[in-house]
């Protein structure tokens, strides 16, 4: 493709009113484009080719429209200097190329001082572009030279009229900024040769050292700090993340900035912003608008300005507009812990400390995040506002959930008298990561064998209970689970606070109930416990009903299991004992109650990794001597692994269902034997897509229903096809 078709001039103004010309290389249609600029040599010496072309023209700007690269016009100017000197080094190694033609006696033969004379001294000509490959070349003739003891006198004045011409020309360039600024890439990066790492460090900045290794030792600017992981968040790439590890300590660093933090165009970015952020006016509102619809009103305007003003790419707008937009609502700190789907919960313990995040994959994080008085003022006027409610000294405490597409957080807020800093936050992700059963199984939180068990009784609509302390992935476990429910279900919720998914993109039924939180009246009619009696009258296959909080919702709970409702709940507690203990003492639900438990599961963390470490099931025996529940799967810790404590087929559950189905102990196994290998296929191949993991156990449950032999053929078809379409 010509050059004229892929490059134009053009104006735009500056914050000063001026013009400012960009020479702008649209890339898009280039049959030759690849997406790292930096990594493509055709791209390097493309562009280096045009800046030469365009040397005599004044431009101020040089942008690269398809990898968002604008170079500035100090930048333009290191490659201007050293066109300038071009002629004149082409000039002199064309004449170090003719000395041997013309002087040497022995140029009929091979060189027996510089055998390799024409490897060295022939240059491409879309390498003279190169002002760092050119310097590179000459260095590396000096150096080979010096290397050479020459002692025929005529050779030797040879080699000398070589050395001078190189020596000049060698002095020349080191004379000029880019090779300056090489050498101190070199210094900086320990790399002596990385030419195209170095244009990727003229453009970027020095920002592009620290991203290019992996688990760099970061150095003293850092407190020595190692970088773990960096991505971007936020529908376009907005923000960027990194975490660093801290030595001896548990805790990492989470750091986040806008996309353009530490690169060359950091300046020119926060200059728009600010400039949009002052001249941007919307109307008053006569009505509560949400913070969805009044971010994309902002987003509009702003939008509007930098289309008709700046003319960056459609992306780089995108990015700017929306940062504008969260610097108009005091947002800009808060918003990227909000839509970051691998953080948990975000906390503040009080306005004179930094806030810390619960990770999904590194555990407990700090931030470098601080809010001044107005910041915590504009949020404490958020809740306020979108929740209806007081906050002050008669009502210190809010929990509020925001719901939008941007995010889907509960916000808990606590002030005066009970809080004795006059502000805490607690901020609660409900819109985290999908775990699905394959994710546990690879994170090693719970085991195949487990899950087939597990999945056995849930196309039999048997009763699961898991419990476990905060934050050990109660409600994570029971939505993966809930995942497993086949097609047909009708399934039924009732939560306080909605933790459980959204099933219809997966054509499951689900019928949902929002009800009081805890705070609030439990004797009214929209309590958990009302709304709970009432499920008998709406037929559910499943109940899904969460947290179980009260008494009342615990004796509820247990009216619905003993009437033959079964599903799924959580209950907090820190072992089997204390879940009894709760249930019998706290909650005064008689002993003989818990029998309609069909399986409990507990759970526990240690440090950031989440583990089932037993299922157990309810003691059928009336003797008080007996222990009240008994092991059905314990976790070993010393030996990493599950220990099967009782054969499945004699657990109470299946020996329940063997009283109402043609269930042998053969055809049980077989079950079983089938599921184990499903999900030990699921933790040692690749992932599946959450859609197709879904279907998949929509058709295991329909053949599940039928026959062992249409179970198997199917589930070896299935990993047949699989293994030949990875």
């Amino acid at each position: 493709m010509a050059l004229k078709d892929l490059i134009y001039f053009t104006e735009k103004d500056n914050l000063e009113g001026k013009k400012d010309i960009f020479l702008v290389l649209d890339c898009h249609n280039c049959p030759h484009n690849e997406n790292d600029f930096f990594k493509s040599e055709k791209c390097i010496y493309c562009f280096l080719n045009i800046l030469y072309k365009y040397r005599d023209r004044k431009f101020d700007f040089l942008s690269i429209l398809c990898n968002e690269i604008l170079v500035n016009a100090d930048q333009i100017k290191l490659f201007l200097d050293y066109f300038k000197i071009l002629k004149k080094i082409r000039r002199v190694n064309y004449k170090i190329k003719k000395i041997r033609d013309e002087k040497c006696n022995y140029k009929e033969f091979k060189c027996k001082n510089l055998p390799n004379f024409f490897f060295f001294y022939k240059i491409k000509e879309y390498e003279y572009y190169n002002p760092v490959i050119v310097y590179l070349n000459f260095k590396n003739r000096i150096s080979y030279l010096k290397k050479n003891d020459v002692n025929d006198s005529i050779c030797q004045n040879c080699i000398n009229s070589i050395k001078t011409s190189e020596k000049f020309v060698l002095r020349l360039l080191n004379n000029l900024k880019i090779i300056q600024k090489f050498k101190d890439f070199q210094t900086e990066s320990g790399n002596s040769k990385n030419v195209d790492n170095f244009y990727q460090y003229i453009f970027l900045g020095k920002s592009f050292l620290f991203n290019s290794i992996e688990k760099l030792q970061i150095g003293s600017v850092f407190n020595e700090k190692i970088l773990l992981q960096s991505y971007n968040t936020g529908k376009y790439d907005v923000f960027k993340v990194k975490i660093y590890e801290n030595s001896n300590e548990i805790e990492k660093n989470y750091i986040v900035d806008f996309f353009y933090k530490g690169e060359q165009q950091e300046d020119y970015f926060e200059q728009i912003s600010q400039s949009l952020h002052q001249n941007i006016e919307i109307a008053e509102f006569d009505q509560l608008i949400s913070l969805a619809n009044l971010i994309k009103i902002y987003k509009r305007e702003a939008l509007k300005v930098l289309d008709s003003k700046y003319k960056l790419s459609k992306s780089a707008n995108k990015k700017i507009g929306f940062i504008t937009v969260l610097k108009k609502l005091n947002l800009e700190k808060l918003f990227p812990l909000l839509i970051d789907d691998f953080i948990e919960e975000i906390f503040l313990d009080s306005p004179k400390d930094e806030v810390y995040i619960n990770h999904q994959t590194y555990g407990r994080c700090r931030t470098q995040i601080r809010f001044n008085s107005k910041e915590i003022e504009r949020i404490k006027t958020l809740i306020r506002l979108y929740s209806g409610q007081r906050l002050d000294f008669m009502n210190p405490s809010i929990k509020f959930v925001i719901k939008n597409k941007h995010f889907h957080c509960r916000f808990s807020i606590d002030v005066e008298p009970i809080q004795i800093n006059n502000f805490a936050l607690d901020i609660r992700k409900l819109n985290k990561n999908i775990l699905t059963i394959q994710d546990l199984l690879k994170n090693r939180t719970i085991d195949p064998l487990i899950a087939a068990f597990l999945y056995f009784t849930i196309i039999r609509r048997k009763n699961i209970t898991v419990t476990g302390e905060t934050d050990t992935g109660k409600t994570t476990l029971i939505n993966a689970l809930d995942l497993l429910t086949p097609k047909e279900f009708r399934k039924i919720y009732i939560e306080n606070i909605t933790e459980s998914l959204n099933e219809f993109e997966y054509c499951k039924h689900q019928l949902k109930y929002r009800v009081d939180s805890l705070e609030e009246s439990i004797s009214s009619n929209y309590s958990k416990s009302n709304q709970i009696k009432t499920l008998l009258h709406r037929t559910p296959d499943t109940i899904y009903l969460g947290e179980i909080l009260t008494k009342e919702e615990a004796e509820a709970m247990f009216h619905c299991l003993a009437a033959g409702l079964r599903g799924f709940q959580t209950i907090h507690s820190k072992d089997i004992d204390s879940l009894i203990n709760r249930f019998i003492y706290h909650f005064n639900i008689n002993r003989s109650c818990l029998n309609d438990l069909d399986l409990i599961i507990l759970m526990k963390k240690d440090f950031n990794k989440r583990r089932v470490v037993g299922v157990f099931e309810i003691s059928k025996s009336s003797d008080t001597k007996i222990s009240i529940c008994n092991s059905i799967f314990e976790y070993n810790p010393e030996a990493e692994e599950w220990l099967l404590k009782k054969p499945l087929y004699e657990t109470n559950v299946i020996v329940e269902l063997t009283k109402y189905i043609a269930l042998t102990k053969e055809r049980f196994l077989s079950f079983i034997k089938i599921f184990n290998q499903i999900f030990e296929f699921l933790l040692h191949n690749k992932k599946l897509r959450n859609s197709e993991l879904v279907d998949f156990f929509h058709k295991i449950s329909y053949y599940s229903l039928r026959t062992i032999d249409q179970l198997e053929h199917f589930w070896n078809k299935w990993k047949k096809n699989r293994s030949l379409n990875p």
